[in-house]
């Protein structure tokens, strides 16, 4: 488990896991199912680690591996987004939006 980023590891881990296409066909119905379950808190607290993740600037191959060591995540997001950069962001962006949605 990661003790850098203990929610990014559950989220990930949870939602990411091995055979995350077996419960959802695409990673956007993945992030969906993890906005919809998932309270308040948990929310802000995976955002949280996301954004101080995405500070480490690490390049690619240390963000990919880091993703699947220490963060247990699954999803081969390489084969869509150009980089896990730009794929975390998009999670970063859904949480926002879900989480400015709740507090109006």
């Amino acid at each position: 488990m990661s003790r850098d980023f203990p929610e990014l590891h559950d989220f990930f881990g949870a939602y990411f896991h091995q055979d995350w296409t077996v419960e959802h066909d695409t990673a956007e119905k993945i992030i969906d199912a993890f906005l919809a379950e998932s309270d308040f808190e948990d929310l802000v607290a995976v955002q949280r680690e996301l954004y101080v993740l995405l500070g480490q600037n690490k390049n690619e191959l240390a963000l990919r591996e880091y993703l699947l060591t220490e963060l247990s995540c699954y999803y081969s997001y390489w084969n869509v987004w150009e980089s896990g950069e730009s794929w975390l962001r998009h999670i970063a962006e859904k949480l926002a939006r879900r989480l400015d949605r709740h507090s109006h």
